[in-house]
């Protein structure tokens, strides 16, 4: 099973050495960070390189703009193996901050919290916040200024948290009403909050991804709900079953990051740890 998604990749890589959301299309990072992750790719760590600005962060080559949340997962992709990128990248996200925005009675938030946006000039959101504390958290403890960063997003992930647990992709409450938890940034809150597993915002997490990603029916939910309760040494139920009974859909479908990640998910998943490449 694995061979076929290792070979659709084959298939699917652009004369440039990375890899399109779509075959045909033009490269990107996340997709390019993924397939690195599942192939092990020293050409595509290369080409992230390529890719990097004066700052050490890396562009999307379609636009020229800095998306922080992939250069959070380039950092991780790129991992131990590629230290002189992932350090740089890492080094590159700690002056990044999402902006400030005044408050709002219907919205419950603390918005003078900074963590990181999706492209500059824009709010903090969970999902670049977790990618980006991730990275620093693997490659860029000690680089000035990266305990405060960290210490910061960690607050704005606990004020982010949704009444049940878990996380959505920004507020937890609007106008009175709680808002409900999602897997994909459920999974990444996880993946970046691990250092502190027993901690209680933590676990609740860890119990609603638990409750909800066995009935998801998306390869990127399940894939990145496998890696984060793996990486608490959580139980993964079927996860991983479940994933792989999705290939034929997935690759009908050629969306090459969820390809990817099942790709590395695939292969992990008879490992007694979660891949190295995720835990801090």
């Amino acid at each position: 099973m694995n061979s076929r998604l290792r070979d659709y990749l084959a298939r699917t890589r652009n004369p440039d050495g990375g890899w399109p959301y779509l075959a045909g299309r033009q490269s990107r990072l996340e997709p390019t960070c993924w397939a690195l992750l599942a192939l092990e790719d020293a050409d595509a760590a290369t080409l992230l390189g390529r890719w990097q600005n004066r700052s050490g962060l890396v562009i999307e080559p379609s636009s020229g703009e800095v998306n922080y949340a992939f250069n959070g997962l380039a950092a991780v992709a790129l991992g131990q193996r590629w230290p002189a990128t992932s350090g740089a990248i890492a080094a590159g996200l700690i002056a990044r901050k999402g902006i400030r925005v005044a408050e709002h009675p219907a919205i419950k938030q603390n918005s003078s919290l900074q963590g990181w946006s999706w492209y500059d000039g824009t709010f903090s959101w969970v999902e670049p916040t977790a990618w980006c504390m991730l990275a620093l958290k693997k490659h860029g403890r000690t680089l000035q200024g990266a305990s405060a960063r960290i210490e910061e997003a960690e607050r704005l992930m606990t004020d982010r948290a949704c009444h049940g647990g878990g996380w959505n992709y920004g507020n937890t409450e609007v106008y009175g009403k709680h808002l409900y938890a999602h897997v994909p940034p459920t999974a990444l809150g996880i993946l970046a909050m691990q250092d502190h597993s027993r901690d209680p915002l933590v676990t609740a997490a860890v119990s609603v991804l638990t409750h909800e990603a066995p009935r998801e029916g998306s390869s990127v939910a399940l894939a990145q709900a496998w890696l984060a309760l793996a990486t608490v040494q959580a139980p993964t139920a079927d996860l991983a079953q479940r994933l792989e009974q999705r290939v034929d859909t997935a690759l009908s479908v050629g969306n090459i990051s969820a390809i990817a990640m099942t790709t590395f998910v695939l292969g992990s998943s008879g490992a007694a740890l979660a891949p190295a490449a995720f835990r801090v």
